[in-house]
């Protein structure tokens, strides 16, 4: 299975988009999200509520307070970052306001490769012969209890503004972390500490004109949020679209650079631009070489020095992607070649001499992306090694390490990531014990491979104004991801790889309409995808800039080919057939007047080729779905692969034809079965019951007045959805046809019956086309005719010495081909009908 959906109550839904005016594919998407509630998916989009006072923050005044005493005294400040962007990023804003307020400040960034991750003691060291007087670590310093304690020793003060978990003792100095409480859902990034320290110290500066408002820093504030993956909630949503606002407007210098560098355009900023343009770039520095330049790029003030730096960085993340696509590609074909024990281990190492620790944790991603499950990578690098693992979601890569970490000789991390360190020759004993521990996780890394979408969509939604739409939901990150799609039973074409063979792209075909789709590092997969079979899809959709030019994108997340003769499961319902003397007193019967009904609301989809995603969207919601149908066994037979219920999450399938019992039907779809799926035949409708909290679906048109009015009695309270086109009007006429004009089924139905009385078995009615009700019609005209007797058991057999008969010679024959003249006139007109019941038949105008 390749996705599901969370199942919500569709009220919310058609609320949703009736009081935003949205499409309802977001509509889908904020109820999925948990904002049901107009006012609250209101208040979302709009990403502009207050911030919390900068004295919420814990830490946050006493720190404002000694960075006071520091600059009245003019003592030397440190700032202490980390080498990543939020670390740079949060080492410039502060270095800024204390500039700007006439601080004397010394900047550190430390090396990956020499001082490692946080504070060391040799850093401390370095600041104590400096005369250092107050040390203020950003991004860092939580767990450096050691390095601070020298640096108290030696009489600095210390400020630590971080937002990382930390177990044990924690250091002496003033700690402003979220994390060491009971943080937020909004737990901010480094760079949103420090901001809140910044604007605690400007609400202490009186005069207001000492320095720029901290709201200049907001550009750098939302950049690092973003790439540092906190949770795109609340007020970090408010930081991030307040700090793109700022970057589209007017960018500072070394941002404005670094967009030139990249051949971006900044006026179209949006958080995948920070993210993946921006974030990369700063980070590339840290991981080749000294983060320095980089720090230097955002302090810069002068387009003359900044562009060089923006066009050294933009060439080192350019030299990083290389790096990381070769190591990508040297991992994959490594354990692509590996014995299979290797190969579908539940979690997989990858290692390889010379490989730069640096992007080590971003190849890992690549492979946890690819195989779908936990990845490990390691650089060797002599006798010793260094890995970093990546995780799929919901599996914890920190407790299966934990299960294998004999050989480790250092290692930490949290659920998604992990970082290793361990001796060139135990990589074949730590490969061995990942494998083992990860095992039991096996569950857990299946159900990661099916992927939780927001919406149900055809291809008539790809559009511009829907991915339009979606950017309302900007920006967007972890704890707002971006909007996922599901596409279900698409057809493909034109499947080619573009981008020098690294990337997928294809057509897709759903719901009438088309829309060019790409896969971006999905080329392989090309050559394995049939443009015969029917895929389901998972895409993004967005809203595409360049140049002058403005489209919708579709971006392929995961596909997969639905085999059509895949068997539903959980079985369908188990219904049992009327007695046979029913069925063909029935046949020779009017269909009953129906009752006045009025639907609790009439959704008109006709001609928008919307049945099937209207189909598979609405089994996501409330209880299910009824799809009423002309033919329930040949619109099963047709999508079983496409409507399989374990795609659709119902417990409960139910494929009900005229030929069964009404009862056993009624109880099939009762609130005791759960979630249902149904295919229902409209022969159905004036004997059944359908429960309130399900949505009826009309499929196919209905063939005659008397069904149109039983369908809006049934629909009576009931959301109803009319979703037929042309096809599906040629597709009931063609049963209606075979159900109303006997005359080929009775001559068969005479046939076999020469050679002796026969049961209504499969046989017969296979013989019959399969249909059990033109069966039974048939043998209530000849019946009629004297010709044919029923038997206590339901065993057909001629009458003895019975002649033939002109089938006209019936009533029930004439009645049929009345009735059939007058369906075949009901569905010329099937586009204006009017299914809203009346009772009296009036409903049915065109």
């Amino acid at each position: 299975m390749l996705w599901t959906a969370k199942r919500v109550a569709f009220s919310d839904v058609r609320a949703v988009a009736d009081a935003l005016e949205c499409p309802e594919p977001l509509a889908w998407t904020l109820v999925r999200r948990g904002l049901g509630d107009p006012d609250a998916a209101r208040e979302f989009m709009a990403s502009d509520g207050p911030l919390r006072p900068p004295e919420t923050l814990a830490g946050a005044p006493e720190a404002a307070a000694r960075l006071e005493r520091a600059l009245e005294h003019d003592e030397l400040i440190a700032v202490h970052g980390d080498y990543d962007c939020d670390g740079v990023c949060s080492t410039a804003i502060l270095t800024r306001a204390l500039r700007a307020r006439g601080g004397r400040v010394r900047t550190f960034l430390p090396s990956r490769f020499v001082e490692g991750y946080g504070v060391a003691v040799q850093t401390i060291d370095t600041f104590i012969e400096e005369g250092i007087e107050l040390l203020v670590c950003v991004d860092c310093g939580t767990s450096a209890e050691e390095p601070i304690a020298r640096a108290r020793a030696a009489g600095m003060d210390v400020i630590v503004a971080d937002h990382h978990l930390a177990g044990g003792r924690r250091p002496d100095a003033i700690l402003v972390n979220p994390a060491l409480g009971r943080p937020p859902d909004d737990a901010p990034a480094a760079a949103g500490v420090v901001f809140t320290i910044v604007r605690a110290l400007a609400e202490r500066d009186g005069s207001g004109v000492l320095a720029a408002p901290p709201e200049d820093e907001l550009d750098l504030v939302g950049l690092a949020t973003v790439a540092d993956s906190v949770p795109l909630v609340g007020e970090n949503r408010r930081l991030v679209a307040r700090g793109l606002a700022a970057i589209r407007e007017r960018p500072r210098t070394g941002i404005a650079a670094l967009f030139r560098a990249a051949e971006s355009d900044h006026r179209w900023a949006n958080a995948r631009t920070l993210g993946f343009t921006l974030a990369p770039a700063i980070n590339a520095v840290g991981r080749l070489e000294r983060p320095d330049r980089a720090l230097d790029l955002l302090l810069s003030t002068d387009a003359g020095t900044a562009d060089p730096l923006g066009r050294d960085l933009w060439r080192l993340n350019s030299e990083r992607r290389e790096i990381e696509r070769r190591i990508t590609e040297e991992a994959i074909a490594q354990i692509e070649a590996a014995p299979p024990e290797q190969r579908e281990a539940a979690a997989l190492v990858a290692a390889g001499d010379g490989w730069h620790e640096g992007v080590v944790g971003i190849v890992a991603s690549r492979l946890a992306e690819r195989f779908a499950r936990p990845s490990v990578v390691i650089a060797i690098s002599g006798d010793e090694a260094k890995g970093s693992g990546r995780s799929v979601p919901g599996v914890d890569l920190h407790g299966i390490v934990a299960g294998a970490d004999s050989p480790l000789e250092g290692w930490g991390g949290h659920e998604g990531a992990v970082g290793l360190q361990l001796p060139a020759e135990r990589i074949p004993d730590f490969r061995r014990e990942l494998s083992a521990s990860a095992e039991g996780h096996r569950a857990q890394i299946e159900r990661s491979r099916i992927r939780t979408v927001d919406a149900v969509v055809g291809g008539s939604d790809l559009t511009l104004g829907t991915a339009e739409a979606f950017e309302g939901l900007a920006p967007f990150g972890r704890g707002n991801p971006a909007v996922r799609l599901a596409i279900p039973g698409a057809r493909i074409s034109d499947v080619r790889r573009v981008g020098g063979g690294r990337h997928l792209q294809l057509r897709v075909h759903s719901a009438g309409a088309h829309a060019r789709a790409v896969g971006f590092s999905q080329g392989e997969r090309a050559a394995s995808l049939d443009p015969e079979a029917r895929h389901d899809l998972v895409t993004g959709l967005e809203v595409e800039r360049w140049q002058d030019r403005v489209g919708a994108r579709v971006q392929i997340q995961g596909i997969a080919a639905l085999a059509d003769d895949r068997p539903p499961h959980p079985p369908p319902a188990d219904l049992a057939p009327r007695p046979v003397a029913e069925l063909i007193d029935r046949g020779a019967e009017p269909i009953p007047a129906a009752g006045a009904g009025e639907p609790r609301e009439l959704i008109d989809l006709r001609g928008e080729d919307a049945g099937l995603t209207r189909i598979v969207g609405l089994s996501g919601a409330d209880r299910g779905v009824v799809a009423v149908v002309a033919d329930a066994a040949r619109r099963a037979g047709a999508l079983s692969g496409v409507l399989a219920p374990d795609r659709l999450d119902v417990e409960h399938v139910v494929v009900a034809r005229a030929g069964h019992s009404p009862d056993t039907v009624t109880r099939a779809l009762s609130p005791a079965a759960g979630a249902v799926f149904a295919l229902i035949e409209y022969e159905l409708l004036p004997e059944i019951a359908i429960p309130d909290d399900v949505h009826i679906v009309a499929l196919d048109p209905p063939a005659e007045p008397a069904l149109a009015d039983w369908l809006g009695r049934r629909a009576d309270g009931h959301w109803l959805h009319l979703v037929w086109g042309g096809d599906e009007a040629a597709f009931a006429e063609s049963v209606i046809d075979r159900r109303l004009d006997v005359t080929a089924t009775a001559r068969l139905l005479w046939s076999a019956l020469r050679d002796g009385p026969r049961p209504v078995d499969d046989s017969l009615i296979a013989g019959a086309g399969g249909d059990l009700l033109a069966l039974g019609r048939a043998a209530a005209v000849l019946r009629e005719l004297g010709l044919v007797a029923v038997e206590a058991d339901g065993t057909l057999r001629l009458n003895p010495g019975s002649g033939p008969r002109e089938l006209e010679e019936s009533a029930v024959f004439r009645a049929l081909r009345g009735r059939l003249s007058a369906a075949r006139a009901l569905l010329a007109r099937h586009r204006t009908l009017d299914v809203r019941a009346s009772g009296d038949g009036a409903g049915v105008t065109a």
